[in-house]
């Protein structure tokens, strides 16, 4: 069912969330362990925990929060946050890359997402629609860099980029129907899902 959730789809969607950030706080200390030896890998790795803890916490609390007047500024905040999750699990590949185009994908990458998440943030309104075909389109750019991932990167974290971006899009088929029963539920395990993938493949690559 469409919002406003069932009390048993709040508490699912609540469990997917706490599994969320519960895996962050256990891992993020991990993975920014392991780049410490390297400075600006270690940047780049807490550039992306830090966008990936952002985009956790900003959407749980904007679907846990009851109180009506302020959940259209939590709604666009989610989404802000988003674009820079995307951006963010760039940057350590880029890094870990190295080569000036990939430097100019991350480039252009983090300008999109800027200014997307600012005309979030700054109350354009924006079709529903097209700010999933942007994050799709946002996502995909990646494709540019599997090549250059693949002959610097463990084949494991390419795959697992792969897996974690073909997660992602077939997430979309359970985002598109929000009467489906415990939709948000299923859609954030989704993101969830892939989410690991990503993490999973920046520290099988440092």
């Amino acid at each position: 069912m469409a919002y406003p959730y069932s009390k048993t789809e709040t508490l699912a969607d609540g469990a997917v969330h706490a599994a969320g950030i519960g895996f962050a706080v256990a891992a993020v200390p991990l993975l920014l362990g392991q780049a410490n030896g390297n400075e600006g890998i270690f940047w780049a790795a807490g550039l992306y925990t830090g966008c990936l803890v952002l985009s956790l916490v900003a959407s749980a609390v904007y679907h846990m929060t009851p109180v009506e007047p302020i959940r259209p500024l939590l709604h666009r905040i989610d989404h802000a946050a988003i674009y820079f999750k995307i951006a963010g699990t760039y940057t350590p590949f880029v890094a870990l890359v190295g080569t000036a185009f990939a430097y100019g994908v991350l480039g252009l990458v983090w300008t999109i997402a800027l200014l997307a998440a600012l005309a979030k943030l700054s109350f354009w309104e924006v079709n529903a629609r097209g700010s999933l075909m942007l994050y799709l389109g946002l996502g995909w750019l990646s494709i540019l860099l599997i090549w250059p991932m693949w002959t610097v990167l463990p084949g494991a974290a390419t795959a697992l980029v792969v897996a974690g971006g073909i997660t992602y899009s077939a997430g979309t088929l359970i985002y598109a129907h929000p009467g489906m029963p415990y939709q948000n539920a299923l859609w954030h395990l989704v993101v969830l899902a892939a989410s690991i993938c990503f993490f999973v493949a920046v520290t099988l690559s440092l």
